[in-house]
């Protein structure tokens, strides 16, 4: 009862210091100083549509705030188009801004996010990037316009771009752990092997603690063929980190394609007690179980993994009908009858 009334006192008190305030504006409607403190008042209380009444035609006589309160205003509408349009009539005014540049390379990304699937969605990420690489020029070191920018990349795996801005990160802002990071997984994934191996090292040095960089630097060293290395390397990175799925299913990994499978099986399962929702690690445990010879206990994963990944179907029938021309029937049935109903 004492929090109603509070809200309604609260209330009371907007509604009588808003309408005393418009009755000053209608006196002095010339007076862009109030019409912005008006709109301010109307913004702090969740009312975007009384702040774009206010400012939207008068753009040509309000303040920077004035702008970026206007642009706020549509933004909380989710109307982006808008919020692109008054945030480029600010930074047409105030080209050298950076902030300004990075606020509006943000609307640029909100609208297209807003819309992934339309015509110009790709259009409107490229002007956000361009924006921001804009703003950066204008100063290099402004690390929110750089975060925004390396995220945007990473986000729509613009993988060569999102390379480049980590090296100009490193040499900009110095050794960051979460730099080398992303550097060490870009050079993994892509298959750039030499630099993998050394930006994921230095990663590892710069961060020890962080498990997932253990694992492309170990894909890595076997792309290189170095196979004892990536061995030694995933094996110590497992016993450091026995919660990491990750980790744990790249151990897995590696001992499938040695074809070491009672190894690989263990840490798959072990993988699987680390996260059981992740179906690479109930898919990896079920094909080095059934090459292991434990067909029987490797269903249960089998039917797990193709519950969340139809991909694993294909060996699952495939593995059904080898336990029938094995003369295994009985199990051979269970599969397919299992498999069919992942279908």
């Amino acid at each position: 009862m004492v929090q109603l009334l509070l809200s309604f006192f609260s209330c009371l008190a907007f509604a009588q210091t808003a309408a005393l305030m418009e009755a000053e504006l209608n006196k002095k409607p010339d007076s862009v100083r109030l019409r912005q403190e008006v709109a301010t008042l109307y913004f702090s209380e969740g009312k975007p549509d009384k702040v774009i009444e206010l400012l939207n035609a008068y753009t040509d006589r309000i303040d920077d705030s004035g702008f970026l309160l206007l642009a706020s205003a549509y933004g909380s509408k989710t109307d982006h188009y808008n919020e692109v349009r008054v945030l480029k009539i600010l930074t047409a005014r105030k080209a050298e801004n950076v902030k300004y540049r990075m606020i509006l390379g943000q609307a640029y990304i909100k609208q297209a996010n807003k819309n992934p699937n339309s015509d110009v969605y790709r259009d409107l990420i490229t002007s956000g990037v361009q924006e921001l690489r804009l703003g950066l020029k204008i100063n290099p070191k402004f690390k929110p316009a750089y975060d925004l920018l390396l995220n945007t990349l990473l986000q729509h795996k613009n993988n060569n771009e999102a390379r480049e801005v980590l090296i100009e990160g490193i040499n900009l802002f110095g050794a960051r752990p979460e730099l080398y990071r992303e550097l060490c997984r870009l050079d993994s994934n892509d298959g750039f092997i030499e630099d993998a191996v050394k930006h994921c090292r230095e990663s590892i040095r710069l961060s020890p603690n962080f498990p997932d960089h253990y694992v492309y630097l170990t894909q890595s060293l076997f792309d290189k063929d170095e196979d004892q290395q990536a061995e030694r390397t995933i094996v110590n990175a497992a016993k450091r980190f026995p919660r990491s799925e990750f980790v744990q299913w790249a151990a897995g990994k590696l001992f499938l394609q040695k074809k070491n499978f009672p190894v690989a099986a263990r840490y798959f399962k072990t993988a699987v007690k680390a996260d059981p929702k992740q179906s690479r690690s109930q898919f990896g445990a079920a094909q080095a179980l059934y090459e292991s010879g434990a067909e029987a206990e490797s269903l249960e994963y089998f039917i797990s993994a193709c519950k969340s990944d139809h991909k694993s179907l294909d060996t699952f029938f495939a593995a059904g009908a080898r336990l029938k021309q094995k003369g295994d029937n009985t199990l051979g049935a269970k599969f397919t009858q299992a498999a069919n109903t992942c279908r």
